[in-house]
């Protein structure tokens, strides 16, 4: 009778589990898509100053090619966003360089979530 009652209290609790639901706000984004999502908020912010050179964010060949000369490397790592310069330089006191885009006019926390959710996800072209 004991196991019985130790059986019952082990199922209770394991039931109790199920209503714990995790809060997956602020989570990243999944699947984001380059073309459909990112190239447009560079294509709006970022082109109209970073369209040839070093710093191209014209494409996605030019975006994973462009190099920040204070970063020392390409300014995407793909699957780290904390460690692309592109991250740096349009969240609040980047590293080296004032704040992008320059004008003030700066990227929404939910566009700049996407674009670090698509740089975490490999920074695929898709």
């Amino acid at each position: 009778m004991p196991r019985f009652k130790y059986l019952v209290i082990l199922i209770l609790l394991s039931l109790g589990c199920l209503n714990n639901v995790e809060d997956v706000s602020g989570v990243e984004q999944s699947d984001v898509s380059f073309m459909s999502e990112v190239q447009p908020i560079l294509n709006r912010s970022c082109v109209g100053c970073h369209s040839s050179g070093s710093l191209n964010f014209s494409s996605y060949t030019s975006i994973i090619n462009s190099v920040g000369n204070n970063y020392g490397s390409n300014i995407i790592v793909a699957g780290d966003a904390d460690a692309s310069g592109l991250v740096d330089v349009i969240e609040e006191n980047p590293k080296f360089v004032e704040r992008m885009p320059t004008s003030g006019n700066y990227l929404s926390g939910n566009e700049i979530q996407t674009i670090r959710a698509w740089i975490n996800e490999g920074a695929l072209n898709n």
